[in-house]
């Protein structure tokens, strides 16, 4: 669930990581006295070729510090917006309008009202009002096969700090995301793991958001070394980590409302890595599969990597009546939460 979305935008964190750190080892190197070949027989460059007309080294310090952090803030933007994008894609294709209550499509009508009052605007100019106002009747009449308009919804004016990814997401009706972000084990791991340039996930935010505001404006009065760079993309990570786990659970608690999901068993016991016991009902499971684990404030994807019943190994599983099977399922689950599959 949104696994394309989420490896491309860690990927990219990474890429920033890996430029920050060979342009500061890069710049170290060429500031030495001496800077050559190692020995005779190996490749060997023109330095001077490659530097050309390079910038000091505080002036190079300074285009990282700011390529490092408007690319970092510009990627958690679009991750998010994208995957509201997706999570507003299903809800359409699962409920009318109507369905999804009297405050979302108040809010919904709203910003359909503001994108034909801003039509003129550069942000709407993609937009066929025509064709709008087509799909906003489908909608209010509760058609079949309408869509939302997502900028409907997605209209931002501020950078994402948390009050605003807080607003942003109650437009989509998801609510309380800050009190899961901020209670989430990655992001706990995050701050648990060393001392940190902030304690909190929502001091963490807004500093990356005040870094890059003075970065895209021009106004740097403070250049970070490469460890803060560094630091701010892992927080990114584990703060988009834990956003996929708060819209997945979402996904995952509708889906079960609308007979999407299946309840294939409940998790009875837990031993050391990742094995399990799950009391298993009416359900064939085989290794390979994909379930998901489903408790309250928790979900996580899982992979059943081997199946003990009866204490026998076995490539598969097909269970009637309740039955205690063992699985390894990569991920550590707790006692009490659901293993789901969906239809």
């Amino acid at each position: 669930m949104h696994t394309a979305l989420l490896d491309r935008s860690l990927e990219a964190f990474a890429a920033v990581r890996k430029h920050v750190s060979f342009s500061a080892n890069l710049r170290d190197q060429v500031a030495q006295p001496s800077f050559g070949c190692k020995a005779e027989g190996e490749k060997c460059f023109d330095i001077s070729a490659i530097l050309g007309e390079a910038a000091d080294a505080t002036s190079w310090r300074v285009i990282d510090h700011c390529a490092a952090i408007t690319r970092t803030y510009a990627l958690f933007e679009s991750f998010v917006l994208q995957l509201l994008r997706e999570y507003l894609l299903f809800l359409s294709g699962a409920y009318t309008l109507t369905a999804l209550g009297p405050e979302f499509k108040a809010k919904y009508t709203r910003g359909l009202g503001q994108i034909m009052l801003d039509q003129d605007k550069q942000r709407y100019s993609y937009i066929d009002i025509t064709k709008l106002i087509a799909g906003a009747n489908e909608a209010l009449t509760d058609g079949a096969g309408y869509q939302i308009q997502p900028e409907a919804l997605l209209r931002n004016e501020q950078n994402l700090r948390m009050t605003e990814l807080h607003r942003l997401f109650s437009q989509c009706g998801l609510t309380n995301v800050e009190a899961w972000v901020t209670s989430h084990s990655v992001v706990a791991d995050f701050f648990k793991d060393q001392s940190r340039l902030s304690e909190t996930a929502e001091s963490e935010l807004r500093q990356i958001v005040d870094y890059r505001n003075a970065a895209a404006h021009g106004d740097v009065d403070e250049v970070l070394g490469v460890e803060v760079l560094v630091e701010f993309t892992e927080f990114m990570e584990a703060l988009c980590l834990s956003i996929v786990d708060f819209i997945q659970y979402d996904t995952l608690r509708r889906a079960k409302e609308l007979g999407r999901a299946t309840v294939v068993g409940h998790i009875s016991e837990r031993y050391h890595d990742d094995i399990i016991v799950a009391k298993i009902t009416n359900a064939t499971l085989a290794v390979g599969d994909s379930l998901y684990v489903f408790g309250k404030g928790l979900t996580m994807t899982a992979e059943v990597r081997s199946i003990q019943l009866d204490d026998v190994d076995v490539a598969a599983a097909t269970v009637v009546d309740e039955t205690e099977v063992g699985l390894r399922i990569g991920v550590r689950a707790k006692v009490g939460c659901e293993l789901l599959r969906l239809n």
